[in-house]
């Protein structure tokens, strides 16, 4: 088992060198990391926009389970190789952070925010869903951002669904229960 260990250790290490090669030398400044930059920024002045303060705790509970549960399933869809980045905003983490952090956590965060009702909330957040999976994601792979191999955008935008509906169902039990 010692050497087995010693083995993924080495091929660990020689991938996350690899990765930072990748970074430095054909990802860092380039137009598409400044706008992965960008996008981040543009997500966080959503946020302190449109939410409310009334709102806040509710909403930001909603983005940190939506935040976990979308970062668990994209660490193992890339563990998995469905898909892959070849463009991130740092080397190391394997993952897309602007997507993960920002994008998606937060815009399904400000839908819930504005949107509580469930029809109304649903109606939105197909919307979001939609324009992430079926024109985000091409775009990406149009820019060489992302590689999809067994995955697609159907999958992509019923994950999203899912994610979001079971994120609004534990806040709104919670609330319910004064937890």
């Amino acid at each position: 088992m010692d050497e087995l260990g010693k083995e993924i250790d080495k091929l660990s290490n020689q991938l996350t060198d690899l990765r930072i090669e990748l970074w430095r030398e054909h990802t860092l400044f380039t137009w598409q990391w400044w706008m992965l930059v960008v996008i981040c920024f543009v997500f966080l002045i959503l946020l302190f926009v449109f939410v409310k303060k009334e709102k806040a705790l509710s909403t930001v509970a909603f983005i940190g389970i939506v935040y976990i549960i979308n970062k668990n399933l994209d660490d193992v869809a890339t563990a998995l190789d469905w898909y892959d980045y070849r463009i991130q905003l740092e080397p190391i983490i394997p993952t897309m952070l602007p997507a993960n952090l920002f994008i998606i956590p937060i815009g399904f965060g400000v839908l819930y925010a504005r949107y509580e009702p469930w029809k109304s909330f649903l109606v939105s957040i197909i919307i979001f869903a939609s324009l992430v999976s079926f024109i985000a994601l091409p775009l990406m792979k149009f820019v060489e951002i992302y590689i999809e191999k067994n995955w697609n955008s159907i999958l992509s935008f019923v994950s999203l669904l899912a994610i979001t509906i079971i994120s609004k169902l534990i806040i709104d039990f919670l609330k319910f229960k004064n937890v």
